[in-house]
């Protein structure tokens, strides 16, 4: 009649649940099966998914749901060979379902530099711990620390032979620590190679500590610290200002921070206009927020600047526009009444 395979004292246990279920009113039936009706130790077997954990105890295989209920926060990480305690809840579906899952190991304190995140995407590996998660990235093998406070809201438990995203920071004891780990396949990210280099691609919205060498994209992940290099190409997405959304594709240099290999924007389309780049004035001005892809909101000694950015063709002295960026502007007149940015120069 049951789907798990238990020893005599959890059998016991489940034959006294359905015998009082026939005596008890509806209302009480649902609190007892809420409740713990034993706590069982044993060793994770290979099979085991995010909805079902295949135990062997001393008794014998079980199967145990797992689902939104179970406090998996002192134990992440289901891996074939660990032991674990699981707090076991008798469900109205026949099924044991896991109330808690707890290791007896102890984690390490450590002080997390929140202020500066990376987020990667990858497979867990064999060698997998209790506290160190090895993660197999299109980059290489990362390990990376898991504490308590790890926020898992995005995934109930890790299993091997999936893919995940983790937000990690750097602790005090030099190494990566998971900030956040999420199911991969919620996340809009794709990785693809471009010659020889695996780059992955992925959305977000820019941050405000954006700079103009270090890109701060908040994703759904956590935020994401990119380098802009010489080597980025930004002609799809100049203008980096706090809450525009970008697509950056991305990959791990040999300093082992991640790097932007280009940086698309939001860009309305808009009907060319006649320039005349025969009579080009220069002004200089401080970059504005409100700036975009299509507009660039230039403060300046006399006044606010609005010039289009659509016949813009170089950039010199910087790769991308932030705000409170000084910038010289090599700008003309156009047939639709506007000025518009034929070269821009950092200051």
């Amino acid at each position: 009649m049951f789907r798990k395979k238990t020893g005599n004292g959890i059998a016991v246990l489940l034959v006294c649940v359905m015998l009082l279920s026939v005596f008890l009113p509806a209302g009480a039936l649902q609190i007892r099966a809420a409740e713990v009706i034993a706590t069982v130790h044993g060793t994770i077997l290979s099979g085991t998914t995010e909805d079902v954990l295949l135990l062997s105890t001393a008794q014998g295989k079980m199967e145990i749901k797992l689902d939104a209920q179970t406090d998996a926060s002192a134990c992440k990480i289901l891996l074939p060979g660990r032991e674990i305690y699981v707090d076991v809840t008798y469900g109205s579906d026949a099924w044991l379902h896991a109330a808690k899952i707890a290791s007896s190991t102890p984690a390490e304190a450590s002080t997390i530099d929140y202020s500066s995140t990376v987020t990667v995407t990858g497979k867990i590996g064999d060698k997998t711990k209790e506290d160190i998660l090895y993660l197999n990235t299109p980059q290489g093998e990362m390990q990376i620390r898991l504490d308590a406070t790890t926020d898992m809201s995005g995934c109930t438990v890790l299993v091997a032979g999936k893919d995940y995203q983790v937000t990690c920071a750097r602790g005090s004891d030099a190494w990566l620590h998971a900030v956040r780990i999420t199911d991969a396949a919620s996340q809009s990210v794709t990785t693809e190679t471009v010659n020889g280099v695996s780059v992955t691609t992925v959305k977000g919205k820019v941050t405000d500590q954006t700079k103009e060498n270090l890109l701060y994209l908040s994703t759904d992940g956590g935020v994401m610290e990119v380098v802009i290099d010489s080597g980025t190409d930004t002609s799809g997405g100049r203008v980096l200002m706090p809450g525009r959304e970008v697509t950056v594709s991305f990959y791990r240099g040999s300093d082992a921070y991640l790097h932007a290999s280009r940086i698309v924007g939001t860009k309305e389309s808009v009907s060319p206009a006649n320039v005349n780049t025969a009579a080009v004035v220069s002004v200089a001005g401080t970059v504005d927020g409100k700036s975009n892809e299509n507009v660039l909101y230039l403060s300046t000694a006399g006044g606010m600047m609005e010039l289009k950015l659509d016949v813009l063709n170089s950039m010199n002295n910087c790769k991308v526009l932030v705000r409170g960026k000084q910038v010289l502007v090599s700008c003309a007149y156009g047939s639709d009444a506007y000025m518009h940015a034929v070269s821009i120069t950092g200051l």
